[in-house]
């Protein structure tokens, strides 16, 4: 596969996943194009993402002036041959399934130019399933991203069995060129790295609640309100380095760590939530939501992400290519 520069950009599901990438790739200054299999979803799409960038405007990570340009960047494409004529690099965001996503690219690896890269959202799935369908399984592979893409920086970028490393290397300098942060996996787990962390802990949390040990809104706030605010800086391995004092990782393992092994014994290990618990969960986040709806605890979110971006990583525009040094 050639070298030539990433520069035009397809969507291929233009829900919410799919029209926050074709945010972050219009504020690159990318051509992007969207296809789904519905010209009203597109249409959505394309209108989630024109409000994506002007809220880019509002959190001051985008000049208004640049507005009108960048929105003329996204346009949609009328079928999947429109999609993927010319293009460089093709975001998939279909549904969740391989049935699904083995068709998909099936007709993509048909449609597409050998050159043309072709990348998938999944959360969990494994490329090594989906290059079955594809007649240049090289080309292939994950790049999970976490939402929304147009503000979080994380990509986890993982190849399949078949998927030629140089273009795992692309893509990664690709992402890290404009503001992204990408991990590579070693080995293809379902899940990745950051939803098999994020089950873990939701399992814990979920059982903390049913076994009445607290509320859901208390579980929640010990998690953002202490360990919350380190992961934002450094991850679990770090934090217990730290943690050991002058004798770091290993004094914290055989010291400290030797007291997890009364929690790890006494935590949940079921796979599945009762509907039972599913009800107690559900109300549990209803009463912590109060009077305020999803859209505006988003918008609330959305806005403290990009100020911890500016704090963390010294960025005036966070995702969009402008990058500045840490503070």
């Amino acid at each position: 596969m050639d070298a030539k520069p990433i520069q035009a950009i397809g969507i291929l599901g233009t829900g919410t996943i799919g029209s926050s990438w074709a945010t972050f790739f219009a504020a690159q200054g990318m051509k992007v194009r969207m296809h789904d299999v519905d010209p009203a979803i597109v249409e959505r799409g394309i209108g989630k993402a024109y409000e994506n960038l002007e809220a880019l405007v509002r959190y001051g990570l985008m000049e208004k002036e640049r507005l009108a340009a960048v929105q003329g960047n996204i346009a949609p494409a009328g079928d999947m041959a429109a999609l993927l004529d010319g293009i460089d690099y093709l975001q998939e965001s279909v549904a969740e399934t391989y049935e699904v996503k083995g068709k998909v690219y099936a007709e993509m690896d048909r449609l597409a130019s050998p050159r043309t890269i072709l990348a998938s959202s999944s959360s969990g799935l494994l490329m090594s399933e989906i290059q079955k369908h594809v007649a240049r399984p090289g080309r292939c592979l994950i790049a999970h991203p976490f939402n929304p893409p147009h503000l979080v920086p994380l990509v986890e970028l993982v190849p399949g069995q078949k998927t030629d490393p140089a273009v795992v290397e692309r893509v990664k300098r690709f992402f890290e060129e404009r503001g992204k942060i990408p991990v590579v996996l070693k080995l293809e787990v379902p899940g990745h790295i950051a939803n098999r962390l994020a089950a873990a802990l939701w399992r814990e949390a979920i059982d903390l609640v049913i076994r009445g040990v607290a509320s859901v809104e208390d579980v929640d706030k010990a998690l953002y309100a202490g360990p919350g605010i380190r992961w934002a800086l450094m991850g679990q391995h770090m934090i217990y380095h730290l943690g050991g004092g002058e004798g770091g990782y290993g004094y914290f393992i055989d010291h400290i760590g030797k007291a997890f092994g009364a929690y790890w014994r006494e935590m949940a290990t079921w796979s599945e939530i009762s509907p039972e618990s599913r009800e107690r969960l559900v109300e549990g986040v209803r009463q912590a939501m109060g009077e305020r709806d999803a859209a505006e605890i988003a918008r609330w979110r959305d806005e403290k992400i990009v100020g911890l971006l500016k704090v963390i990583y010294g960025k005036q525009e966070p995702n969009t290519g402008k990058k500045g040094g840490k503070t």
